[in-house]
């Protein structure tokens, strides 16, 4: 199978508690099927001339509960290169999570 390239959108990653974490354990699982994970957080998200983009970094995961992610470098990306983008940020669900 080939890689597929999965972009998510969630809460800063650093505070999360993987053990528990349902977005962190999707994550595992994909990267360990060789999927190609990006990292976003909704402010990185933005629309110009009709096209969406993203300010996003590529995520590695480890199912270490001490340094459980590494983030590369900041590269602005086109979302229509994702084969799939998760939604999994926390509530409030408000306009700006339905705007996102």
């Amino acid at each position: 199978m080939s890689s597929i390239r999965v972009g998510v959108v969630m809460d800063p990653i650093a505070g999360i508690t993987p053990a528990k974490d349902s977005t962190f354990a999707m994550l595992l699982a994909a990267q360990e099927r060789g999927h190609d994970l990006h990292y976003f957080e909704q402010i990185d998200l933005r629309l110009l001339n009709g096209e969406a983009l993203g300010n996003g970094r590529k995520l590695r995961v480890t199912d270490d509960q001490d340094r459980w992610f590494k983030l590369g470098p900041v590269t602005k990306i086109s979302l229509a290169e994702f084969d799939v983008l998760l939604m999994r940020k926390d509530p409030p669900f408000d306009t700006e999570y339905i705007y996102t």
